[in-house]
């Protein structure tokens, strides 16, 4: 069954405006809604003082309507009444200066006294709504990971506890964190500050492990939400559109999904210009990070239906939306947002109700796609989509920071790496699972590790088992640099893993100009468009021509050559593949960049006899479930996609012979002919 509804925020409306706006939800076909985000003083005005007789009657309301009920546990943003009464659980900035909660998410969710409001607040809303007749699942909390860290005195002490549980002594951490260098050495733990003042940031290894503890926190803050549930609603299920990808704040999602969320949960943000693919597909690679290897769909929370100062995607693109996001294992989408606020930080975010509370265009894509997934029940077409992947990709929210915090080496960040891997998989309409390294679950035929610069000992151990096992790994330049403390290793790289890929890959070539921001004694360098060496890579009897700004020396010990850079002085290997256990290593000597992925996974998609997506034009999205094919045309151009067998389409009725042709953002559900 496939949900869809919208994030309804009554307490903006008077609640004569309740049954006019659930009887448009009924209109429209909605299953679900969601509620309580971002009110908690609407639910307590003040410390102690409940008031929830006007929540009641919205409950009720919903629950006469069969609409269920996802309920935030809204933690944040704290009220105005616990940041005056206990100021210390506001932020501080880089400078130790106190930020004043002037905008959403200035908490401190880490501090003692926070969690102890917030959790008295959750016990409270759990059980009086636990056995609700229109709830389904508590939501925990409403985007945690998103905001900004703190560095107030208070997060530094607890930040002094963390590193000496982790560490034990001293001198533990001074060899971690290469405290010989510089003259840093620490006497003892006090000694210990956040590793940021003003806009400089401290050496490599305290960064990490600074992130690692924000990170943990949130964490922990989230798993202590969820214990209340349990405790409190055993019955309820538990989501939440957490942010652990968030570029500014963030934590490492994979680290504890299986112990704190139930089911998946993403607010699915591709933009409103459909021609960004990075964005669009970017949107898809976060959903499957959040379902990792639980073989469980996600659940769209929040489903973006405007922007600031946007009115909405082109035409049809919001349909568009909701049946890609399927192909990516979506079970529910829940537009955000109902109605177009009046104030408040996001009152140029339109909903699918205008500021004047009547429909928009939007309203009627919602309604056509709720429809259609109330027929598509009757057909056979088993939703929601769950395939069970031959191809891992590996993903590192520690490899995130490290390349966003070493920019001056890691000159192709981690997530570009990432995405054109993942973009690469997405053409070929191939699907795959996010896999942590440290613990792989399931089995595989294909592990793809592009970028993962840091190689802790789990993850290494991972690799290694992998292939030995008879796996394939696929590993590009960037990977295996830093050990687990962010430090470089020592040894032959790839770091751990030199073995296992049987090769040595530590010197590299820039075929451009090197900048970088550091004043390396004297005047400030300039950029300059320059260009040294125009390497290409040949595989077999093809020639890949790529903008190759870096390129790794691979001096092969026990591994083969797989592929070639041409047009050098002297021929060298960029790609290698070497026998180990019962598997293989292959290695690229540059970046990931989706014209080789695609050169590169062709090659092994028939090698490992796996099976590839059906065939279409690039920019139609597509999966096979079951004798149906749905295809997405995320394009403003008409396609025509080839189609093995006569079929009929079940959303348009149309006969489809050898051509099915799709008008700029349309969708196809089609069924082959067996007769």
């Amino acid at each position: 069954m496939i949900y869809v509804g919208a994030n309804y925020h009554p307490h903006d409306w008077a609640p004569e405006r309740w049954p006019t706006d659930i009887r448009l939800m009924k209109e429209a076909g909605f299953n679900l809604v969601r509620l309580g985000h971002l009110c908690w003083d609407s639910f307590e005005p003040s410390e102690g003082h409940y008031t929830f007789a006007w929540f009641d009657e919205v409950m009720d309301l919903f629950a006469e309507a069969q609409i269920k009920v996802v309920l935030d546990i809204a933690t944040r943003p704290a009220p105005t009444w616990l940041h005056k009464k206990y100021p210390a659980i506001t932020l501080a900035d880089r400078n130790r200066n106190r930020l004043y909660a002037v905008h959403r998410y200035y908490e401190d969710v880490g501090h003692p006294v926070f969690q102890e409001f917030a959790y008295t607040f959750a016990k409270v809303l759990t059980e009086r709504y636990a056995n609700h007749p229109a709830l389904y699942a508590f939501g925990l909390c409403n985007e945690v990971g998103s905001g900004i860290p703190t560095f107030s005195d208070e997060a530094r002490q607890r930040f002094v506890q963390w590193l000496r549980t982790k560490y034990g002594s001293i001198e533990q951490l001074n060899t971690a964190w290469a405290a010989q260098r510089w003259s840093r050495k620490l006497n003892s733990f006090e000694d210990i500050e956040f590793p940021v003042s003003g806009d400089v940031n401290g050496a490599p290894e305290r960064m990490l492990d600074m992130w690692r503890f924000f990170s943990d926190e949130q964490l922990s803050f989230l798993s202590g939400l969820n214990e209340i549930v349990r405790n409190y609603a055993p019955h309820a299920r538990e989501t939440t559109n957490h942010w652990g990808e968030n570029p500014v704040l963030g934590f490492d999602y994979l680290k504890g999904y299986r112990e704190i969320f139930d089911i998946p949960g993403i607010g699915f943000y591709p933009g409103v210009n459909p021609e960004d693919r990075n964005a669009l597909f970017g949107t898809c690679f976060t959903t499957i990070h959040r379902i990792a290897e639980t073989d469980q769909p996600v659940w769209c929370l929040e489903f973006q239906t405007g922007s600031y100062g946007a009115y909405a995607p082109p035409k049809g693109a919001l349909r568009m939306y909701a049946y890609l996001s399927l192909l990516f294992r979506s079970e529910a989408v829940c537009a955000w947002t109902w109605r177009a606020m009046l104030g408040g930080e996001e009152q140029y975010i339109f909903g699918l109700l205008d500021h004047d509370g009547l429909p928009g265009r939007k309203w009627g894509e919602f309604r056509q796609f709720a429809y259609e997934m109330q027929e598509l029940k009757h057909t056979g077409l088993e939703l929601p989509y769950l395939p069970k992947p031959e191809i891992a990709l590996a993903y590192s929210f520690e490899s995130f920071k490290v390349s966003q915090n070493q920019r001056g080496h890691y000159k192709t960040a981690y997530l570009d790496q990432m995405m054109q891997t993942f973009l690469t998989l997405c053409e070929d309409n191939v699907d795959c699972n996010i896999v942590d390294l440290r613990k792989i679950e399931k089995e595989y035929k294909l592990l793809l590790v592009p970028g993962h610069c840091i190689m802790d000992e789990e993850s290494a151990n991972s690799i290694r088992s992998f292939v030995e096992q008879g796996g394939t790994v696929i590993m590009t330049a960037y990977s295996a640099k830093v050990d687990e403390h962010n430090r470089v290793f020592g040894t032959t790289m790839p770091g751990r893993l030199s073995d296992v890929f049987g090769i040595r890959s530590n010197a590299f070539e820039r075929p451009i100009y090197h900048h970088t921001d550091t004043n390396e004694g004297g005047l400030q360098k300039q950029k300059m468009n320059l260009r040294r060496e125009n390497p290409k890579i040949k595989i077999a009897d093809h020639v890949v021509d790529i903008p190759i700004t870096y390129y790794e020396i691979l001096e092969p010990a026990t591994a083969k050559v797989l592929a070639t850079f041409t047009d050098l002085e002297n021929e060298l290997p960029a790609i290698t593949v070497n026998s180990y256990g019962k598997g293989q290593a292959v290695y690229a000597a540059v970046p990931a960049n989706i014209d080789l992925m695609q050169a590169l996974f062709a090659h092994y998609y028939t090698e490992l006899q796996m099976n590839k997506g059906p065939e279409t034009p690039q920019g139609v999205a597509a999966r096979r479930v079951g004798d149906y094919s749905i295809y997405v045309n995320t394009t403003s151009s008409v396609q025509r996609v080839p189609i093995p067998a006569p079929g009929q389409g079940v959303l348009t009725g149309r006969r489809f012979d050898n051509i099915l042709q799709l008008e700029p953002y349309e969708v196809e559900v089609f069924k082959r002919n067996t007769k």
